[in-house]
């Protein structure tokens, strides 16, 4: 897979005393965008697939979003599901 580093989303959830990040890239080949999280980076367990694909330094692709632009309001409701979903939040 690869990605352009000029398209990429910080994506952060910041409530109930909670800080989490992800950072979302976006495919070069497709208008598909890929969230990736560092579980180690938290101290939490990984949760994710290890056949799941990984970045060095960035973390465990999540989840996937479809379509050209992606805007930091419809990135951060995913990555909130995607905590909430994990029990993590």
């Amino acid at each position: 897979m690869k990605y352009d580093d000029k398209y990429h989303l910080h994506l952060g959830y910041y409530e109930n005393n909670c800080d989490y990040e992800s950072i979302a890239y976006k495919r070069l080949s497709e208008d598909v965008w890929d969230v990736f999280f560092d579980n180690e980076q938290y101290g939490l367990e990984k949760t994710i697939e290890v056949k799941e694909l990984s970045l060095e330094g960035i973390g465990t692709r999540i989840f996937s979003i479809s379509g050209n632009d992606l805007t930091y309001e419809t990135g951060v409701k995913r990555f909130e599901k995607w905590l909430a979903m994990q029990k993590i939040i």
